[in-house]
């Protein structure tokens, strides 16, 4: 997945404070991507401007805001595409979904909010791994692998 998308969808969603922004463009820079606008924010203190700066880099580099539905709904599926990938566990993909707060959902999206529900925190206060978290695991697993084939928000 693209990271200067993931970062504006995060950055939409309430996930990235403005005053990490510096970092990120850094971050951006070392990938690759680069405007006038976003070497200034990667040299930029921390929460210099750095909104309005950024908005400017995304603007160069030809990156829309999407809006805040939107961007929860992009980073539903990006978060099930890590979790398809082996980078991330269901217990960290379901704590990421719910910082986000993002209810419903369409179809693939609404099935995979449900399967992540809120029974897993009672299994991560024990000993270990019951049989029902890994059947919960299982299920996030399938719904985020059904959500990866299905169409995303901005594609």
């Amino acid at each position: 997945m693209d990271q200067l998308q993931t970062l504006t969808w995060q950055y939409v969603a309430g996930r990235v404070d403005p005053a990490d922004l510096p970092m990120a463009a850094a971050h951006l820079l070392v990938e690759g991507f680069d405007s006038p606008a976003l070497r200034d924010l990667a040299g930029r203190a921390r929460g210099d401007g750095t909104r309005e700066v950024f908005r400017e880099a995304l603007a160069e580099l030809g990156t829309a805001l999407p809006d805040e539905r939107t961007a929860e709904r992009c980073l539903i599926h990006h978060l099930a595409g890590r979790l398809v990938a082996g980078e991330l566990t269901p217990a960290t993909v379901a704590g990421e979904v719910w910082l986000l707060a993002m209810e419903g959902g369409t179809g693939a999206e609404a099935e995979f909010l449900d399967a992540i529900g809120p029974e897993y925190l009672i299994d991560l206060l024990t000993d270990g791994p019951s049989e029902r978290y890994l059947a919960w695991e299982d299920s996030v697993r399938s719904a985020a692998a059904r959500l990866c084939r299905a169409e995303a928000p901005l594609r």
